[in-house]
C-alpha cells in the first residue's frame, strides 16, 4: 500500500488484482459478497462506491443461438457480426466446461460498437426478441471473456478430483479434444488450464 491511502489501496485491488469465475451460480454470488466484506472491513463507506468486483458466474450463449438464422438482418459491420459470432460460438454450453475453455476472442474491442449497432436494430418480432436476449447476455459474455483470455501472476482454483470416465459425455469428448496431454483426469486438466492463464514466471495453486 506504499503510496496509497487504506482506501485507495482497496479500491485499487478490487478494480486491478482480483478477478473470479464460477460455473455455479450461487458461488459466485458467495465469493462476490466475500468479496465486498472483505473491502467494506477497510473501507466503511466502500459500498457507497460503485466499485464492482471482477467475479462473476459464467454464463452460457445458448440462448442466443438464433444468430446463425438471423444475422443477415441485422445490419452491423462485419467485425461486429464476427465478435458476436465469436462470443455466441466459444460460450455454447459454457456451463459444461466452465474455466476450461480455451478463450481466444481478438476482437473485444469491439464490444462497446457491437452494441451501439444492436441497440438501432429495427425488424420482426422475432429479430427484435433475439436483439432483446443480446442486449441483456452479449456483455456479460464479452466480459467473461475478457476474464478469461487474460494472463494472471497467481492463479487458483480447486479443481474436481474425478477421473474423465466418471465425467459427463460431452464433456469427456471436449477435455480429449482440447488437453489431449492431460485428459486422463479432471484435476490434471485444470492444472494444464492454470499454466495456461498464468504469466510466464507467475504461480498457480490447487485447493
Amino acid at each position: 500500500t506504499y503510496g496509497y491511502s487504506t482506501r485507495e489501496a482497496v479500491q485499487s485491488i478490487v478494480e486491478n488484482n482480483l478477478y473470479g469465475l464460477d460455473i455455479d451460480d450461487r458461488a459466485a454470488q458467495l465469493a462476490y459478497f466475500a468479496v465486498m466484506m472483505k473491502a467494506r472491513q477497510y473501507d466503511r463507506r466502500f459500498f457507497t462506491r460503485g466499485i464492482q468486483p471482477h467475479v462473476m458466474a459464467i454464463q452460457e450463449s445458448n440462448a442466443l443461438e438464433a444468430f446463425e438464422r438471423l444475422q443477415g438482418q441485422l445490419s452491423m459491420d462485419t467485425l461486429c457480426l464476427e465478435t458476436a459470432n465469436q462470443l455466441i460460438r466459444t460460450f455454447h454450453d459454457a456451463k459444461e466446461y466452465g474455466s476450461i475453455l480455451q478463450v481466444d476472442i481478438p476482437s473485444l474491442e469491439s464490444a462497446d460498437r457491437l452494441m451501439e449497432q444492436l441497440r438501432a436494430v429495427q425488424g420482426d418480432f422475432e429479430l427484435m426478441a433475439w436483439v432483446e436476449r443480446a442486449e441483456a447476455l452479449l456483455p456479460v459474455l464479452a466480459r467473461q471473456a475478457v476474464i478469461m483470455q487474460h494472463k494472471y501472476d497467481v492463479v487458483v482454483t480447486n479443481p474436481p478430483y474425478r477421473g474423465v470416465g466418471d465425467v459427463e459425455t460431452k464433456l469427456q469428448e471436449f477435455v480429449k479434444e482440447k488437453y489431449p496431454s492431460s485428459c486422463s483426469d479432471m484435476s490434471t486438466v485444470f492444472m494444464e488450464s492454470c499454466i495456461r492463464m498464468a504469466k510466464s514466471n507467475g504461480y498457480y495453486a490447487m485447493i
